[in-house]
């Protein structure tokens, strides 16, 4: 269960401190410096009247060694100048007062480098007479002044060498960027929808993994069959990866993005592979489910749109609403998977931001969508009984949760914790949850057997909450959403997919204003598209049919919420390691059944938790 989803560095330029590299100047920050620096010039003209270049520049290297340090410790300007570093101290007398000296942190070799420049001698000279007059603060203050000094002096000698390790700005920058990758940083304050720089993996040529060669040869030889089918010359291109997805996007899989390049011609990839940690990918049954997605890129989908195309449905009116594939090959016995598809962040498709319920303008859209899928499968199983057979794919679940399994374990703990977010008075709430608990496995079953959905059972997503769905936009409001990770598709109830997306992804207020509403558009669309098909809605999903599905799978958005909720109230970089936990588990057969829902935002976990079974219990489907 994986949400599946380039920023270029600047110039390079000292990093001279964090001031300095991490922002750049203001005009007001400019024009500031540029009238220090007139004034110190002017100075520094009156002082040398009658001295000689050489004389100033020996007064001035005997002033930096001959100088006594103050009483008070010097006050560190920027985290990467190390200890070593020289304090440079000038002490000042004003004609009419003195004045305290001001200690600022610059590296010997740096003013060095300056005094021996004959060139440049009267500039940094006005540049040292600047921090001279600047006046010296014991709050915080001082160390913007410090910071705006050293700055100052960089700025007059234009140095190109790094402060420290030759790091340049460039280099520091892409660190930056990293990390805030990996961190998956969002910031559901500022706009519901998640911001580019929160799924979008840097132009970084390689990560922790691939710079040390831990990249699998068979992903290497699957992104060279994909550059020869796209037209790259045999022995001319090249192939670099990067990381693809955020920590936090997947359980179940590993995304990188893979470059290609031959000459001016360069095209970015998403590949998706399995865990690249033996213990998570063994708990996680990974292989079971890259088989299902394999099998869904390679024959499901590819079968539900040329049956659509046959019929003369466009692409408007019908479901082709996934992922272009490139390539999809799944080998359960050598453990070897590679899905390679195309990456739709340069195609302007963003993700929802999961820390926040979906409006309802994304949730229109995708339950529009949801409809059409499920029309299809409908169709197609009178049209073509013999195509539809292959359709027909058991619940993976299942295999990934046997009986005493830690994913067993986690699903019960989760539940008493979701339970534990109603009110002690509410005990028909809590009756109904107590149940569910003690007939988890059972429940789950039934919830996913398509037989007992027949005859309208259909291939569902399987997996619709807001990181598998990405969203186009026009004019502010999305226009198109692509369905992301068929790893769980499976033949089921048509309901499973609408409880699921509808009791995880939105919220209780959405759904006292919105629930019924939803429900229309979902059949609506299923409707029409049946029409366009050639078959009469109320004889194969009749309206009264849904209703009944909802009361009989609609349980099982809960099922699901009680595992999801936590997630999506959670920020990214604080969701568990989960190759850490399966590497415990491994070692110690212990799991922290705590973790999932340890870091999340309580407040709103137990508010969309607690009405989640509230609606549920209301709606009869508990």
């Amino acid at each position: 269960m994986a949400g599946e989803h380039n920023t270029e560095s600047g110039a390079e330029q000292p990093v001279v401190s964090e001031r300095a590299t991490a922002a750049t100047p203001t005009e007001a920050s400019v024009e500031k410096s540029s009238d220090a620096v007139d004034t110190a010039v002017e100075i520094v003209e009156e002082k040398k009247v009658d001295q000689q270049q050489e004389t100033v520049q020996q007064e001035l290297i005997a002033d930096v060694v001959e100088e006594e340090k103050p009483e008070q410790q010097q006050e560190s300007v920027q985290d990467h100048v190390r200890e070593e570093n020289i304090a440079e101290v000038v002490e000042e007398k004003q004609p009419e007062q003195q004045q305290e000296t001001v200690q600022d942190a610059v590296r010997e070799a740096s003013v060095e480098k300056v005094l021996v420049d004959g060139e440049m001698m009267e500039e940094t000279s006005a540049a040292v007479q600047q921090i001279v007059e600047e006046p010296h603060h014991e709050d915080s203050s001082d160390v913007s002044v410090k910071e705006e000094a050293v700055a100052d002096v960089s700025a007059v000698t234009e140095q190109t060498e790094a402060v420290e390790n030759n790091v340049t700005s460039e280099q520091a920058n892409s660190e930056l960027e990293k990390t805030a990758l990996l961190n998956g940083e969002t910031d559901a304050a500022e706009h519901p929808v998640a911001s580019e720089e929160s799924s979008t993996a840097p132009t970084v040529v390689a990560d922790v993994a691939t710079s040390s060669g831990e990249l699998p040869q068979y992903l290497y030889n699957a992104m060279e069959q994909v550059a020869i089918e796209q037209g790259f010359t045999a022995g001319k291109f090249k192939i670099e990866f990067d990381v693809g997805s955020n920590k936090g996007d997947g359980f179940v899989g590993q995304m990188f993005k893979a470059f290609l390049q031959e000459g001016e011609r360069r095209e970015v990839y998403l590949c998706k592979i399995p865990p690249l940690n033996e213990a998570r990918r063994q708990q996680f049954q990974s292989m079971t489910i890259f088989s299902r997605e394999t099998l869904a890129y390679k024959s499901l989908l590819p079968l539900i749109f040329t049956y659509q195309e046959e019929k003369g449905i466009s692409r408007e009116d019908g479901f082709f609403n996934v992922p272009k594939c490139y390539y999809a090959e799944c080998d359960e016995t050598t453990e070897q998977s590679v899905i390679i598809m195309e990456d739709l962040r340069l195609k302007d498709y963003r993700m929802w931001n999961k820390l926040v319920p979906v409006n309802y303008e994304h949730a229109r859209l995708t339950m529009q969508q949801l409809g059409r899928l499920h029309a299809v499968s409908l169709a197609m199983k009178r049209d073509r009984p013999a195509d539809f057979e292959q359709f027909k794919v058991p619940d993976p679940l299942e295999v990934m949760m046997p009986e005493g399994s830690p994913f067993e374990a986690m699903m019960i703990k989760m539940l008493t914790d979701a339970k534990e977010t109603l009110e002690p008075h509410e005990t028909k709430e809590r009756t109904k949850m107590q149940k569910l608990i003690d007939n988890m496995r059972q429940e789950m079953k039934s919830c996913t057997d398509g037989a007992l959905a027949e005859p309208y059972a259909v291939l569902g997503h399987g997996d619709c909450w807001v990181n598998n769905f990405m969203f186009h936009y026009k004019n502010g409001a999305p226009e198109h959403v692509i369905l992301l990770d068929w790893q769980i598709t499976r033949y089921v109830s048509p309901v499973t997919d609408l409880s699921y997306f509808i009791f995880c992804c939105t919220d209780g207020e959405f759904r006292r204003r919105h629930y019924d509403e939803m429900m229309s558009i979902y059949y609506n669309s299923l409707e029409a598209l049946l029409e366009k098909l050639g078959h009469n809605p109320q004889e194969v999903f009749p309206r009264t049919a849904l209703m009944r599905q909802l009361r009989r799978f609609g349980r099982f958005g809960i099922l699901m919420a009680i595992f999801l909720v936590p997630m999506l109230c959670t920020r990214n970089e604080d969701l568990p390691d989960m190759d850490e936990a399966a590497e415990k588990y491994r070692e110690t057969n212990e799991m922290d059944l705590n973790a999932m829902t340890l870091n999340a935002n309580q407040r709103a976990y137990r508010e969309r938790m607690s009405s989640a079974i509230r609606d549920m219990v209301q709606y009869g489907y508990l």
